[in-house]
Formats: structure tokens, sequence, C-alpha cells
């Protein structure tokens, strides 16, 4: 599987996200959920949501062996 981080970003908005980052994808991925603040982003990453959007978009972004 695809080696990757996730990191919690500010949005121009003012709010806040996760974002997965891929080795091999240029682009980060936005996990689908924004947040009033850095706190409350990163408390999401604690919770089985956050683990199932990620492996979601692990699979989605598989590279075919």
């Amino acid at each position: 599987m695809a080696d990757y981080n996730v990191t919690v970003e500010e949005l121009p908005s003012g709010k806040w996200a996760c974002f997965l980052r891929i080795d091999g994808v240029e682009e980060p991925i936005n996990l689908g959920k924004e947040f009033k603040n850095e706190e409350r982003a990163e408390n999401w990453l604690n919770v089985s949501e956050s683990v199932t959007a990620i492996e979601m978009m692990l699979r989605k972004h598989k590279k075919p062996e």
C-alpha cells in the first residue's frame, strides 16, 4: 500500500480541514469535513469516521499492481 500522511490545514474560508497526502499523488486530498478550529480537525482524526474516509481514499487512488 502507498505511503501517506494526513495534515490539518487552514482553508481560505478560515475553517480547517484534514488532507490526505499519498506518495505518487500530486495533489493533497481533502477528506471532506470542515471544522471551526484546528483542534476540532485534529480531534476528528481520532474517530472511526476519519479512518473510514482515509481507507476509502487510499483504495480509490491505489495504483494497480
